[in-house]
């Protein structure tokens, strides 16, 4: 006897049924309570006061400081160790108010000088130095006037060593200084001297590379930046600075050499400078406006001019030749700021609901749309809020914020535990905080901002 065949229909019927739950949980679920979204924002042109970048308004100056988050100090040796062995750190506060600037959260560039020409028969080396020494040259020159050290001198440089690694010292108690632009080397600090009016050259690679290593040595928390790029800055990572900011035929030669390369003569050889078109996306820029042209000038005349070099340049900051309070109200004044560093907002915002996780997926698009990143990787926190605007829940965003170059995108990915209480309504919070939490950094973002400094960029309710 035949057996019967089983019918196909309860399988078919299972299999609709399956199909139907899962539409249910796919789709109608969360579109019944508009759970997948996708928002856009647009960048707004709102200024931002961020911290890091901007003007470093001179520290020992105490006004015009109010819309700068930088402040610079310019110190030369013979004012940090006036007596050998003895640091006047009693000083250094006192001139260039560090406890004020440390209050009000800003940060620093330092500077570390022997020699900055201005009047005749002066020096910046300590007196009890050049007593030791005296194998430099005074000098008077189209620069202006002073006293140029031998810089190879093996007790100079020994002096030298400890003289940074005592302001390193100070300095790496906490996290105030953010730049130390390599000085102690020529006029300025700015590793050339007028040899055209017969001041001595720099001493050779060998010299130099141990003058580098006295600073890199000793600053842990800031980031350093020479004048040339230097084969040492290829090497050691370093940033760059152009203290002719502004002017179009000096900042063109200076991008010329970042791109060519180049040499520079020594007392018996030469420095190499390296190639480095690149080195901005991990390295800061930083410098000061150049004296030979006015305000006037550069912001006003020229001010096109000075923002197309700001911008190739890829500048963080400039300082401490700013413009002054009679300046600020130069057409290019403000522009000049708005341009420096990095300019961070969140383009898009994706909410994906997962059953089988019971949770919500919040992917989000950041862009940048400054000069330069940003060359610290503080922490990103997305928040999560009732309605009625209590904190239910927060996570880290996992963004190095020091890899979003200018022009490009980085998506990143959260998830939110859902609960009943948010099926109903719920708000994104994203806050960016230096490592203590006392320093927040403003997105370019039209919404809401808490005193916290919390922006709450998205609202669902249902």
């Amino acid at each position: 006897m035949d057996k019967k065949k089983s019918s196909p229909a309860p399988y078919i019927v299972m299999l609709a049924l399956a199909i139907a739950i899962a539409a249910l949980l796919l789709y109608i679920l969360p579109y019944r309570y508009r759970l997948n979204q996708t928002v856009t924002f647009q960048e707004t042109d709102e200024s931002l006061y961020n911290p890091l970048i901007g003007y470093a308004v001179a520290a020992d100056e105490e006004s015009g400081h109010e819309d700068s988050n930088l402040v610079y100090i310019g110190i030369t040796w013979a004012d940090w160790e006036p007596v050998q062995g003895q640091y006047d750190t009693a000083a250094l506060e006192e001139k260039y108010h560090i406890s004020e600037w440390k209050a009000q959260n800003k940060h620093a560039v330092l500077r570390f000088m022997c020699d900055v020409p201005r009047e005749a028969g002066h020096m910046d080396i300590p007196q009890w130095l050049y007593e030791r020494t005296g194998d430099g040259d005074f000098y008077d020159t189209s620069y202006g006037s002073g006293y140029s050290p031998d810089y190879g001198s093996s007790f100079f440089r020994e002096r030298h060593a400890l003289a940074v690694a005592a302001l390193a010292e100070y300095f790496n108690e906490d996290d105030f200084l953010a730049y130390v632009e390599l000085g102690s080397l020529g006029h300025w600090g700015e590793w050339h001297t007028n040899t055209d009016e017969g001041v001595a050259p720099l001493p050779d690679a060998d010299i130099c590379w141990e003058y580098v290593l006295d600073y890199s040595n000793s600053f842990h928390n800031a980031r350093l930046l020479m004048r040339r790029n230097y084969i040492m800055v290829a090497d050691g990572g370093l940033g760059l600075y152009n203290d002719m900011t502004g002017h179009k035929g000096d900042t063109e030669e200076w991008l010329g050499w970042i791109e060519n390369g180049g040499r520079y003569p020594t007392e018996n050889g030469e420095l190499i400078l390296e190639p480095l078109p690149d080195f901005w996306k991990t390295a800061p820029v930083g410098g000061e406006f150049t004296s030979s042209l006015s305000m006037e000038e550069m912001l006003d005349a020229e001010l096109g001019t000075t923002l197309d070099l700001i911008e190739r340049s890829h500048m963080s900051f400039i300082g401490p030749h700013t413009p002054e309070d009679e300046e600020a109200a130069l057409p290019g004044a403000e522009a000049v700021r708005e341009l420096l560093g990095y300019r961070f907002y969140i383009s898009s915002l994706r909410t994906q609901f997962s059953f089988a996780d019971d949770q919500l997926d919040v992917y989000m698009t950041w862009e940048n749309s400054g000069i330069a990143p940003i060359y610290w990787d503080w922490p990103v926190m997305m928040y999560v809020y009732d309605l009625e605007g209590n904190l239910e829940y927060w996570e880290t965003v996992d963004i190095r914020l020091s890899e979003l170059m200018p022009g490009e995108q980085i998506e990143t990915e959260n998830h939110i535990p859902f609960t009943d209480l948010l099926r109903q309504g719920y708000t994104i919070g994203i806050g960016i905080t230096d490592p203590d939490e006392a320093e927040t950094i403003a997105l370019a973002m039209d919404c809401e901002r808490t005193d916290e400094g919390i922006h709450l960029i998205y609202t669902y309710e249902n």
